[in-house]
């Protein structure tokens, strides 16, 4: 569920605002002269959402070395150099 609300209200109502995303899951659009300015969301459903898009993020760096291996451009380097500039050479 969602509501969208004019700053003026959304100031008059800020608590309760707060508890019901908190609490009831739910997303609230603060608008600003009719534009979105701002969105409450339960911070348990933004860490699911950063999640989600860090998953993503990966599968796409995934398939884009997959596409540059078979377009033969991958240039790799040898385990010990890259152990090397990481600054994890064994002694």
């Amino acid at each position: 569920m969602s509501e969208t609300l004019p700053i003026t209200e959304a100031r008059a109502k800020f608590g309760s605002l707060v508890r019901r995303t908190a609490h009831a899951r739910e997303r609230i659009t603060i608008t600003d002269h009719g534009q979105a300015a701002a969105v409450f969301i339960n911070p348990a459903e933004l860490a699911e959402m950063e999640k989600r898009l860090a998953d993503l993020e990966d599968d796409l760096a995934v398939e884009r070395y997959r596409a540059r291996k078979a377009a033969g451009t991958v240039v790799g380097i040898p385990q010990d150099e890259a152990r090397a500039r990481l600054g994890l050479d064994r002694p």
